[in-house]
């Protein structure tokens, strides 16, 4: 896709109408994300919140059909209490045990248990086979117990009963109460409870053991890690989810505990009813959102093409003037090219006429250092193609590996720290470049006399936003003290650092050191005042 540039001016990039596009999409999709966890977390809050409410009501339930039997079994004992100690074991109380369980539609009968778990005395609806669970209740009673819960399991577990137990002690006799109920009621209410088969409506004792559930089935003791025993530990109510070991459904099971009964109630819905809910509220938003999106990216579209047939004359007009401005830059850039070359030439006779004069010759290695200084500048210039500047942290890079300033044989070591980045015109670069190849001279032929070796150290960094700082430092024998001799290319360099208004410090450090500060300049049209330097440098 191609750029656009508006009537205005204003370039309107490809970039943009995709930004568009994606931003639309990415804003319909994170919509879209945001509304589905909230419609989901709403989801899940109605379903536990319609959870806890039919577990209070199935705990309302089961309360009241073991507080029925608790005031049952109280109601026998204050008989027993009334008609003497030997009432217990008389066929007049089994008899009124089985007045009591006719009175009780749901009754699966009554009897009264020796602590050994024998029975005393038992009404007619009591079965005879029922073999009392002595060391389970002693348990429950061990934990805190007060009335202790399980099944009666027969071969069909229709039959099956529930009984609660409590025992009591009166005038030196303790024994076990314990009343039955029938399933089919009890089944009955959790069915009204969880209508769909899918639903989950149970019973829990405190110590894991499934007692009853919706359905038909036999009792189960559940693993201590498995998910109902742990989310209902030490929890009044709450929820959770799990896949039900019965079924293999996954539900969303809401808890309560039945007040003063090791007991909990479970109500299950399944998480495929959560997600049906929650499609019903999130497609339409989708749907929406997905459609606002598809039009924003067709309405981008059409928007971007119109903006191209409107702008075609534009472009083309753009572009003949840009070819002209293009044709002119180059020409300018060529007429200054050429005085530039004419101005570095009258440098370089110059300096040549300068040595001649202070010296009666000239000296070819630092002749041709200068000249590589200024043909580096031209180099990095015409590398630079439409720019007018250079990287001046590169152009010293350069100087310091050549091989014109530094011969090898003279076994000088140059080390760098140069920042890269400073850009710099070609009337700031010619004479620091001439600094640079002066200084870097003047370290090879004074600071190691005899031909001894040493290392030369040359950095480039910003003291400023704009200026930098040039410092070419050696490990030679240093300047001399006192008075300072003045070489001709120590003149020279004060004469380039002049016209680059910049400023040379001298000093000892272990060596010479020259530190140069100077301002960042860019390109400027100005001519390059090479009789200056020449007047200077006589």
């Amino acid at each position: 896709m191609r750029d656009i540039i508006s009537p205005a001016g204003k370039t309107l990039r490809s970039t943009h109408f995709i930004a568009l596009r994606m931003g639309a999409a990415i804003l319909a999709v994170l919509g879209m994300v945001i509304w589905a966890v909230w419609s989901w977390n709403e989801e899940v809050a109605a379903l536990e919140e319609q959870g806890q409410s039919k577990a209070r009501l199935i705990s309302l339930y089961v309360e009241r059909l073991v507080q029925t039997q608790v005031i049952l079994q109280q109601a026998a004992l204050r008989d027993m209490r009334d008609q003497g100690p030997d009432y217990l074991t008389s066929p007049l109380f089994e008899t009124f045990l089985t007045a009591i369980e006719s009175a009780q539609t749901s009754s699966g009968g009554i009897a009264v248990h020796a602590p050994d778990g024998r029975v005393l005395a038992r009404g007619r609806l009591y079965p005879s086979d029922f073999r009392f669970p002595i060391e389970a209740f002693r348990a429950a009673r061990a934990a805190g117990w007060t009335v202790f819960v399980g099944r009666f399991e027969t071969a069909d577990p229709v039959n099956d009963r529930i009984f609660v137990a409590t025992d009591f002690s009166d005038e030196g006799q303790d024994a076990i109460f314990v009343s039955m109920l029938t399933l089919g009621s009890i089944r009955a209410f959790l069915q009204q409870i969880a209508p769909s088969p899918t639903d989950a409506a149970s019973l829990l004792r405190a110590d894991g053991y499934l007692l009853l559930r919706r359905n038909v089935s036999r009792p189960i003791m559940l693993d201590a890690t498995a998910p109902a025993v742990e989310a209902t530990r030490g929890h009044v109510s709450g929820s959770y989810r799990t896949v039900a070991i019965s079924d293999g459904i996954n539900r969303l099971y809401s808890f309560t505990r039945v007040p003063d009964l090791p007991l909990v109630a479970n109500y299950g819905a399944p998480v495929s009813e959560i997600r049906a809910g929650w499609l019903w509220r999130v497609v339409p938003i989708w749907m929406f959102l997905g459609l606002l999106a598809l039009f924003i990216f067709v309405l981008s579209g059409r928007i971007r093409r119109a903006m191209e047939l409107s702008v075609i004359a534009l472009e083309t007009r753009q572009q003949l003037e840009a070819t002209q401005k293009i044709a002119e830059q180059r020409a300018r850039l060529m007429q200054e090219l050429s005085h530039r070359v004419k101005n570095n030439l009258a440098l370089v006779l110059a300096l040549i006429d300068r040595q001649i004069r202070t010296r009666g010759g000239i000296e070819p290695l630092e002749l041709r250092g200068r000249i590589m200084a200024i043909a580096e500048v031209h180099s990095m210039l015409f590398a630079a193609g439409e720019r007018y500047d250079l990287d001046f942290g590169r152009l010293i890079e350069r100087l310091s590996l050549s091989e014109a300033l530094v011969p090898p044989e003279r076994s000088i070591t140059v080390d760098r720290d140069v920042e890269e980045g400073i850009r710099i015109g070609p009337d700031s670069a010619v004479p620091l470049a001439l600094v640079a190849a002066e200084l870097l001279t003047n370290a090879v032929k004074h600071a190691f006399p005899d031909g001894r070796p040493g290392r030369i150290r040359v950095s480039l960094h910003h003291v400023a936003a704009d200026t930098a700082r040039l410092e070419i430092a050696d490990d030679g024998v240093g300047l001399p003290e006192g008075a300072e001799p003045k070489p001709s290319g120590l003149a020279i360099v004060e004469a380039l650092v002049a016209q680059a208004d910049a400023v040379l410090e001298r000093r000892n450090e272990g060596g010479a050191c020259f530190r140069l500060t100077f301002p960042i300049r860019g390109h400027t049209t100005a001519d390059l005042p090479s009789r200056t330097l020449a007047r200077k440098a006589g």
